[in-house]
């Protein structure tokens, strides 16, 4: 539905450099990355505010590089959601309608099946200045869909919302993409919020996208060091392949983990701290166990997170609230870790 080829462009001493990046037809993309890495540049340039140096922009199969954002038919709800002040919530959705020159009617159906879809029918004759980050939120979500876009562009659209909000609104934002089929870029630098939304994520750092995949893809195989520990893989460790079996990773003298798949020479293996699971000192564990000596516990609310030392590395286990009282994990006390075989990846395989 878009294919960005080859895009570039220079501001200041920015750069774009070279992106390639696809969305099919009723995908719900993320562009994830952190701040300054260029993510909001791109969108830009999808939507026509600024023109590449090089590369092109195809929309439909369209080359749409050098036309105007009007004539693109694309909506953008940059990041302050750009709500007109003057205008109630009502005057607001309908604005893009009117500049059609849709039918009375046509324009109240889609004001009216909007923001009951976004939950905000109450809002209707209220000002933004009025409401609160979720609600111009939604009516800002409903001001771009009502013109019924090709491409819908969201600027880390729940930058402004507390947790509870974000989370909800991730939900209704899914929704409403489905029910509607339209085609979504979403701009975010939270994994968690990606994972609740994305059909596809392309990964930015330092204005390149280094990862394209699923989430499984991005969160379960990265391909390098930054995207593992951007996306929370906090362990990451270098290591050297067994001269003698090459599923086995030599982590230090007396860490060894098999994995699934081959290898040669040194490698970078990866776990997810939440797939870490933690046992009482002296537990018998067939495979890809070892002792350490837990040396921070730091509580996340409903997860703890366990730190452990061991041979001069750092481990991170995410466990329930519960497995930590069962265990009666405390600093200092010595523990079974077990990296289990299906959870470990080594990156650039």
């Amino acid at each position: 539905m878009i294919e960005v080829r080859g895009l570039g462009i220079t501001l200041g001493e920015f750069n774009l450099k070279d992106i390639n990046f696809t969305v099919l037809e009723q995908e719900y993309a993320v562009i994830l990355g952190p701040t300054g890495s260029g993510k909001t540049v791109l969108v830009e340039c999808i939507v026509g505010l600024h023109k590449p140096s090089h590369g092109s922009i195809h929309l439909d199969g369209i080359d749409v590089t050098n036309l105007k954002p009007e004539e693109r038919h694309v909506a953008y709800v940059p990041q302050d959601y750009c709500l007109f002040p003057h205008m109630t919530v009502k005057q607001n959705i309908e604005f893009g309608m009117r500049r059609q020159r849709l039918p009375e009617n046509e324009i109240n159906d889609t004001v009216k099946k909007l923001t009951e879809m976004m939950h905000i029918q109450g809002l209707l004759t209220r000002h933004p200045l009025t409401l609160s980050g979720g609600e111009k939120q939604r009516a800002a979500l409903c001001r771009a869909l009502a013109v019924k876009p090709r491409l819908l562009l969201l600027d880390e659209p729940l930058a402004a919302v507390d947790e509870r909000t974000r989370e909800l609104m991730c939900r209704e934002l899914k929704t409403v993409q489905r029910e509607l089929g339209t085609t979504t870029i979403h701009v975010s630098h939270s994994f968690e919020e990606t994972l609740a939304v994305a059909d596809k994520i392309g990964v930015f750092e330092r204005g390149q996208i280094v990862q394209v995949g699923t989430p499984h893809d991005i969160f379960r195989r990265p391909n390098s060091d930054f995207v593992a520990g951007f996306t929370g893989s906090e362990n990451v460790f270098s290591c050297r392949i067994d001269q003698n079996m090459c599923n086995i990773l030599n982590v230090s003298a007396d860490i060894k983990l098999r994995v699934d798949a081959c290898s040669n020479g040194d490698a970078r293996v990866v776990i997810r701290p939440e797939d870490i699971r933690l046992h009482p000192a002296g537990t018998s564990i067939a495979d890809n166990s070892f002792t350490g000596t837990i040396s921070n516990v730091i509580n996340k609310g409903a997860l703890y997170k366990i730190l452990i030392q061991t041979e001069g590395l750092e481990w991170s286990a995410l466990i329930s609230r519960r497995e930590c009282l069962d265990m009666n994990i405390e600093e200092g006390m010595p523990i079974t870790v077990e990296a289990p075989v299906q959870s470990l990846h080594v990156i650039g395989l």
